[in-house]
């Protein structure tokens, strides 16, 4: 995220504006824009910092300009360019495109919704894992289905007493 405050920077003492007066004026609290060095801004900060600046979205997200000679965003970097550039590798062994998306779609979540997918994908990985090794609800679904606990509970079992 540093990249886009020093591109926000750049244009601002271009502009020769500062920080102070652009998150007054926008209604930010001090020091905002530079906590994005740390933390991801919402997309309606970024916009509002751009109209403000009279820059693309574009330039600020990812440095390039969107021209009027490249409506569909020509010259914006491909998504695979960026990850082979990124070099994105887990446990030594590079991320699949699927991997890598996911990735690239977690890091532009806000944080309140990156801890949701994180402990949703949390939840799933337990799952798995206890699936793995026999949980305990597995004898109540289909895949438990031929898993009896004695004699005459099978799905077939007779219900007539002896």
């Amino acid at each position: 995220m540093s990249d886009l405050v020093d591109r926000i920077e750049v244009t601002l003492k271009e502009k020769k504006l500062t920080f102070n007066r652009v998150e007054h004026e926008l209604g930010f609290g001090n020091g905002t824009i530079k906590r994005w060095k740390e933390q991801s801004p919402r997309l309606d900060k970024l916009i509002k910092v751009a109209e403000y600046l009279n820059v693309s979205l574009d330039y600020i997200a990812f440095g390039v300009l969107q021209t009027d000679s490249s409506p569909n965003g020509a010259g914006i970097p491909s998504l695979k360019r960026i990850k082979e550039e990124q070099g994105l590798i887990c446990d030594g062994s590079p991320l699949t495109d699927e991997e890598a998306d996911v990735v690239a779609m977690y890091r532009l979540l806000p944080p309140m919704h990156r801890h949701e997918v994180y402990d949703y994908v949390f939840f799933k990985y337990q799952r798995h894992v206890e699936g793995e090794r026999g949980f305990f609800s597995s004898a109540y679904t289909e895949e438990g289905a031929a898993i009896q606990s004695g004699p005459g509970e099978g799905r077939n079992a007779y219900t007539e007493t002896a």
